[in-house]
């Protein structure tokens, strides 16, 4: 049983090249995901004249090997839609508005996905680099 040289350099350069791309790949799928929470907290938001739900935006930060991405809502009333909020009239508390948890629902959502879509793009990313 033996092996040719070759197959060893090749290796080496396969491993060269997935260490590059790995940053690039990570990158990649935290937007991939980032779009995808975007347009599930779109669906659920309450339309109005429509500008709450055109002003969802994402941020993602890299820090060391994780990846951070936060969405946001740069519309001042977003977290009273999203957290429910109090009716008053004359000073007085009539009533309440229910909260919608637009953004809640779709972390929750989110964060039980994110982790075996992230594994399964990765490994299609590494087989496509490696050969296999």
């Amino acid at each position: 049983m033996g092996f040719e040289f070759s197959e060893m350099v090749r290796l080496k350069e396969n491993m060269v090249k997935l260490t590059k791309a790995t940053a690039g790949v990570h990158m990649k799928v935290a937007k991939q995901l980032a779009q995808m929470a975007i347009r599930r907290v779109k669906k659920m938001t309450p339309v109005d004249q429509g500008d709450l739900r055109d002003n969802w935006k994402y941020h993602i930060l890299k820090k060391g090997d994780t990846y951070t991405i936060i969405i946001y809502n740069t519309i001042e009333y977003a977290s009273f839609v999203e957290k429910g909020h109090r009716i008053v009239r004359n000073g007085k508390t009539v009533g309440w508005v229910e909260g919608r948890f637009m953004l809640q629902l779709t972390m929750d959502e989110m964060e039980a996905i994110a982790p075996a879509a992230w594994l399964e793009k990765v490994e299609k990313e590494m087989r496509r680099i490696l050969g296999g």
